[in-house]
């Protein structure tokens, strides 16, 4: 993985800045970011063919961390200008349930919406140990739950991208359920292909093999994803405000 290559030592670089043209010049952070998705795109198998062990688990997370959490910010920074500002004001609003205050439904959501950061280690590990369990049920694992955690961290990078960009939809434009549904089910998809391919990859095992252990680990995210959507859908199939109910506004 190009986020994986070793950086250049401190003393290469004072030799760098000093003339020295025979030191190697690796490419900088932007740019291993971004071909590392490249790469995962374009060959999601040969992309786990080989790991280095033991594995280095704060380079997978930080590398999450840069894909989810730049645009996360972004979206955080604009309810606080918004916030501040006054404006804009919605005006509809639908409780989750007919007992919830509408003002307790917008600030669990916004509540799950901060703990993103603290969520994102936790779906790191929790998928990494469910994928090896499952590994384990069907025949074994080769390598060991820490390859198994470093390729479903992998995988989840490009799945991670297109949840940012559909939060900036869900929390400012406003989505109704199907056109939900539909980007949730592209989403799960992409995870899961992805998930397949890594686990394949990482282990050496049979593809159909690989993505059957994918199947169950791949949705994961999207129930989080799902439950915290649900709270600020514009619709949702079986659900009609009660009649004279004083929190809706039509």
């Amino acid at each position: 993985m190009p986020i994986e290559w070793s950086r250049a030592s401190r003393a290469d670089r004072l030799a760098s800045e000093a003339g020295d043209r025979g030191v190697e010049q690796l490419p900088g952070t932007a740019w291993r970011l971004v071909f590392t998705i490249v790469q995962l795109l374009r060959r999601p198998i040969r992309s786990f063919a080989r790991v280095q062990e033991p594995v280095a688990h704060g380079t997978a997370l930080g590398f999450l961390a840069a894909v989810r959490l730049p645009i996360w910010l972004g979206l955080i920074v604009t309810f606080i200008v918004f916030s501040a500002t006054g404006g804009p004001t919605p005006t509809r609003i639908r409780p989750a349930h007919s007992l919830f205050d509408p003002r307790l439904v917008e600030a669990l959501s916004l509540w799950l919406l901060l703990l993103v950061p603290a969520g994102l280690p936790l779906i790191y590990f929790f998928n990494g140990i469910f994928s090896h369990v499952a590994l384990s049920l069907t025949g074994g694992a080769p390598r060991s739950i820490g390859a198994t955690l470093r390729a479903t961290g992998y995988a989840l990078a490009p799945a991670l991208l297109c949840v940012s960009l559909l939060d900036i939809a869900l929390h400012t434009v406003g989505l109704g359920f199907t056109t939900f549904a539909i980007a949730a089910g592209v989403i799960w998809l992409m995870f899961f292909i992805q998930l397949g391919c890594a686990l394949t990859g990482t282990h050496n095992i049979p593809a159909i093999r690989g993505f059957l252990v994918a199947f169950i680990p791949a949705g994961l995210p999207i129930l989080i994803l799902c439950a915290r959507a649900y709270l600020v859908l514009e619709d949702f199939p079986g659900w009609a405000p009660p009649v004279g109910m004083k929190f809706f506004v039509p």
